[in-house]
């Protein structure tokens, strides 16, 4: 907020507030920051909580979980322990599940990355009728929802032969997360100075040496912001595996948490467990990369 607005958002409480008038301007600048504060510690409480639920239902005993009137917060030791990671980690499938779901996830991830970098490097550098329409063409097909190219994607996977398999769900994955990271590395690559590239080549490198060596370096914050992007695709992606994978052992933790929901009954404790340790990886990997997303997605370009 510049000084010109806190200025006048002073003077209209000063018009409704008489007592706010008879402050100093040091302490309506500290009552302002206080507000602030506050706001934002409710809006950080209301965004944990559920994160907060998970880790608290992690720790609880099952027992108090499925009782009648189960308290929201037990402070009896006695109702905590690692049951319900322990049923979890080793007298289920999710551990298959997570491994299914790291393997699918980290083909997207490559897939996307280096088809996005080579295909926004094509659409920035070499010129070809009609390119930003192609380009638009592309992020267009982005708004198409996954519940709606499901059924598609099982018929044209069944009859090329990779249904229900790892490679499948891959390329599926891909097909979701391409189109936007294709856009995005297009407008990335825009703001790369070509002068340092042709500075290069008049030195002897050829196109893909200087592409390699200057271009991708220089669009290091993008790579990241797609592979970030194509991990949340890939990661929380629940409509494809679930029509085009049928083998239960080969399926993701989205569709793999069902387990612990049997007919009419719900075994939160588990449950709430295997959700819990589902965001650790996405946390990790975004906390690991989070100095390059906000850069990687704030691009200027023409088109």
């Amino acid at each position: 907020m510049t000084t010109k607005d806190t200025d006048s958002v002073h003077e209209t409480l000063a018009d409704r507030l008489p007592l706010w008038g008879s402050l100093s301007y040091p302490q309506r600048n500290r009552i302002m920051r206080w507000l602030g504060h506050g706001v934002l510690g409710v809006w950080v409480g209301i965004m944990l909580f559920p994160i907060l639920w998970m880790l608290n239902s992690t720790i609880r005993l099952p027992a108090t979980l499925q009782a009648r009137d189960p308290p929201l917060i037990s402070f009896e030791l006695a109702h905590y322990g690692l049951d319900n990671l322990h049923y979890v980690l080793f007298f289920s499938s999710f551990p298959r599940y997570m491994f299914n779901s790291l393997l699918v996830t980290s083909g997207v991830i490559v897939l996307t990355v280096v088809a996005s970098t080579f295909g926004g490097y094509g659409l920035a550098r070499i010129d070809m009728p009609f390119k930003k329409t192609f380009a638009r063409g592309v992020l267009f097909g982005y708004m198409f929802p996954a519940i709606l190219l499901a059924i598609p994607m099982f018929i044209f996977w069944r009859e090329i032969g990779i249904l229900n398999s790892y490679i499948g769900l891959t390329l599926a994955h891909t097909a979701l997360a391409l189109p936007f990271s294709l856009w995005l590395m297009w407008k990335f690559f825009q703001t790369v100075p070509y002068s340092l590239e042709e500075s290069a080549q008049v030195g002897g490198a050829s196109r893909f040496r200087s592409m390699i060596e200057i271009a991708i370096p220089i669009a290091k914050p993008g790579i990241i912001a797609v592979a970030i992007f194509a991990f949340a695709i890939s990661w929380n992606q629940y409509t494809i595996p679930k029509v085009i994978m049928s083998d239960q052992s080969m399926q993701v933790l989205t569709v793999g948490v069902e387990d612990f929901m049997i007919q009419d009954d719900t075994l939160y404790g588990p449950l709430m467990t295997a959700s819990f340790i589902t965001i650790i990886p996405a946390f990790i990997f975004v906390f690991t990369l989070q100095k390059y997303l906000i850069q990687g997605f704030r691009v200027e370009g023409n088109g």
